[in-house]
């Protein structure tokens, strides 16, 4: 047969010779290639067999009937689509047929119209299957190997039907385990959960939405933000679904904050210090001021209590400009071998004007530990001041502050850890969160930057600082410092 295209590769299986030649000068109408066979036998031993579309089986033939043959033809012919030829007579036959895998059936005596169209239907359903299979497959091999965290949802309810390969990896989550389960409560913190439901509705009406700024929170609590598209499929596994594709930004964010600091700290340190220099010498004035005011009115108290209350004004004044000068200024460490209790006990004796007539007691429950690291003494003594002040304020009296050191690793390194807790109220969850950020106190004095001061010391000896769980009493501060300083 000579035909400018071939429409589709058919197999006819028939045992009446004249029968198996109409159906095959039918399907050629259509410009289908087809081959014949007169058995199962005949059929099964065919080369061609795997590339076959659509087999025409009759229901009997004489080495057997077609539930006998369907297996075979399955495993020889998998993507083969089936469809028997019976009579009237033997319906039932082919509806079992079709329970094991026949996919249509057509009475006998045919008719060559249907014949055709239901050739042309089976055709063109087994080729937009294969395509499914085709196209799914590039689909998960791209989502498989990019380089983002790819969710499908159900609109509905949030559940997840696909987690991506990289979202394992990012959320510590298996696919397996998050299978079914809402994204919205799984994964999403509870203050983005109302923006991202916006903007699943604004997909399913057919706007897509790109670049929304959100969070994840994954398995160990840590939260990640990510750079968030949305966009509603409108087929996926049968059903609409919504697709996420999640860009991890988080270190990019933090790159983008720390430039920003920066940039902030710099214009705070040059402000800071035209006003030091400008305000040293008249405070200086005015306290030399005070001091001789002082001497001329020894016989007025009261007077002299207003001079002293001026003198700690100044006092406190001066220490604000040097909180935020030291702040601003780039940390640039003398390293040398030191012990870390020396610092944190010489730390404690420059505290002591702030303990006289106080109950404070400070602990060291180390445990013959070696607090020996390379560090620079002057920084550490101002990490232990800050902390140890904050410490002394959270009670009136009766402070009681422990320094507990324990072995660590850190970055694979050798390492010192030690958990500083007081005896005060404890953390609220915004101090929990807040503690180390700059400008941010309780007090009704100070700059709020101790703790701000004690984070860029402590990582820039490229150790950690943290603090303990919220609600516990007292507060806890935990610092990991490296024995060895680029090793």
């Amino acid at each position: 047969m000579e035909n400018a295209w071939i429409a589709g590769r058919v197999l006819v299986i028939e045992d009446d010779s004249d029968t198996r030649a109409n159906l095959r000068d039918i399907l050629e109408m259509d410009h289908h290639a087809v081959e014949t066979a007169g058995s199962m036998g005949e059929a099964l031993t065919l080369s061609s067999l795997a590339e076959i579309e659509v087999i025409v089986l009759d229901r009997r033939l004489p080495d057997g009937n077609s539930l006998d043959f369907l297996p075979s033809l399955r495993e020889r012919a998998p993507d083969s689509a089936v469809m028997i030829v019976t009579a009237h007579s033997d319906l039932e036959g082919a509806i079992e047929a079709l329970r094991q895998g026949a996919v249509d059936y057509i009475l006998k005596p045919i008719n060559a119209d249907t014949l055709r169209i239901r050739t042309e239907r089976l055709i063109e359903q087994r080729r937009l299957a294969l395509a499914r299979v085709r196209s799914d497959s590039i689909f998960r091999n791209l989502v498989e190997a990019a380089d983002c965290m790819i969710v499908m949802l159900r609109p509905r309810d949030q559940a997840i039907l696909y987690f991506s390969p990289f979202a394992e990896q990012l959320t510590g989550y298996k696919a397996s385990e998050v299978q079914g389960k809402s994204f919205l409560e799984l994964l999403v913190p509870e203050a983005d959960r109302p923006r991202l439901v916006a903007s699943q509705r604004a997909a399913l009406d057919g706007s897509p939405q790109r670049g929304i700024e959100s969070q994840i929170r994954c398995r160990d609590g840590r939260l990640r933000v990510m750079l968030r598209n949305v966009r509603c499929l409108p087929d996926y596994d049968g059903s609409p679904a919504l697709l996420i594709v999640d860009h991890d930004i988080t270190e990019r964010k933090a790159a983008q904050e720390r430039a920003l600091n920066a940039e902030r700290m710099a214009a705070i340190g040059q402000t800071c210090a035209g006003l030091a220099h400008e305000s040293r010498n008249a405070l200086q004035r005015s306290q030399a001021c005070l001091e001789m005011l002082a001497l001329k009115l020894v016989d007025r108290p009261d007077t002299l209590g207003l001079i002293s209350r001026v003198q700690q004004a100044q006092d406190d004044l001066h220490r604000l400009y040097e909180d935020v000068r030291e702040y601003a200024a780039p940390i640039k460490l003398v390293l040398r071998d030191c012990d870390l209790a020396e610092i944190w006990r010489r730390a404690w004796s420059h505290l002591e004007p702030l303990r006289e007539g106080r109950q404070a007691t400070l602990h060291e429950p180390h445990c013959g530990l070696n607090l020996t690291c390379q560090a620079d003494p002057f920084r550490l003594e101002q990490v232990f001041r800050n902390i140890l002040d904050n410490a002394l304020s959270a009670r009136d009296d009766g402070v009681d502050i422990a320094i507990t050191g324990s072995a660590a690793r850190l970055d694979g390194r050798a390492a010192i850890c030690l958990t500083i807790r007081d005896n005060g109220p404890g953390l609220t969850s915004e101090q929990h969160d807040k503690i180390f950020e700059s400008f941010y106190t309780t007090k009704t004095r100070g700059t709020g930057l101790g703790m701000a001061i004690v984070k860029r010391i402590i990582e820039a000896h490229g150790g950690r600082v943290g603090v303990g769980e919220t609600g516990a009493r007292g507060a806890e501060i935990i610092l990991t410092l490296p024995r060895q300083q680029g090793r």
